[in-house]
């Protein structure tokens, strides 16, 4: 009689856990698998754009909204990838935190 008691005690508060989490706006282990699977993709759209160096951005994504990060060489390089970002399904919206790399300075 103990263990049942225990196990539907132990259920309640698996489940107040849950609700409280996603009342939070916590991410559920499914939304995280689709944001990974989202950057994965945005990242191999990435990968498949020759004029994008993929290796110099980073992708965070959140509930379907992918904040793009890193340093581009052109602001041409930075409207393709977010273009190339913006057409994987799943994205909500694309957040664009890069940085434009400027020539080295060289004092004399």
């Amino acid at each position: 009689m103990h263990t049942s008691m225990k196990l539907v005690a132990l259920t309640a508060v698996a489940i107040l856990a849950a609700g409280c989490n996603a009342m939070k706006g916590k991410e559920t282990a499914g939304q995280s698998l689709d944001d990974a699977t989202i950057a994965t993709r945005a990242k191999a759209a990435l990968v498949k754009d020759s004029t994008v160096s993929a290796s110099d951005f980073n992708i965070d994504v959140y509930k379907g909204h992918v904040t793009l990060t890193g340093v581009a060489k052109t602001s041409d390089e930075v409207t393709r990838a977010v273009d190339d970002i913006k057409r994987v399904p799943g994205v909500v919206d694309v957040k664009n935190a890069t940085r434009l790399a400027s020539a080295e300075r060289t004092d004399r």
